[in-house]
């Protein structure tokens, strides 16, 4: 897989989840219970930043945001063979995946180039659990790529 497709995969994957959660986050009181949870309760912290973006300009922050972190995350290990899985190297990536990712918020606090997110949902959650929130993002992404390139829809 070539290093600057997985780099703009990643940009479209953590765009369209952005579009999803500032739909959810929008409408929140119209969710279902399961995601009014208190394991949920970062959607909702997600509203004031969402007003503050129009839907182009969060999603680019997000699709950026994500092609920064594959970036460093692929120049640690390479993304995993989805031809022959090898549970060891899946297990690393994701590993590394939720370490990056989770203090991939660190520089984008100290540089303060995203003050609405800082100012909204980072200071709800809280460092410790926005870190945690981050990794798991991470994650999921990786998922998705992995389950996309797995089934061909994206080669």
């Amino acid at each position: 897989m070539l290093f600057e497709r997985l780099l703009i995969y990643t940009f479209i994957v953590t765009a369209l989840y952005d579009v999803i959660l500032r739909f959810m986050s929008l409408n929140y009181e119209k969710l279902p219970n399961f995601f009014k949870q208190h394991r949920y309760r970062f959607i909702r912290y997600l509203t004031p930043y969402f007003k503050n973006h129009t839907l182009l300009g969060a999603a680019l922050i997000a699709g950026f945001v994500g092609f920064g972190a594959q970036f460093i995350i692929l120049k640690l290990q390479s993304f995993p063979n989805t031809k022959q899985i090898n549970l060891k190297e899946l297990t690393t990536f994701m590993i590394i995946t939720f370490i990056v990712s989770a203090l991939y918020g660190i520089p984008m606090k100290a540089t303060k180039l995203f003050p609405h997110l800082d100012n909204t949902y980072y200071k709800k959650l809280g460092t410790y659990s926005g870190m945690i929130h981050d990794g798991f993002s991470g994650l999921v992404v990786q998922i998705t790529l992995f389950a996309l390139l797995y089934l061909k829809i994206f080669k």
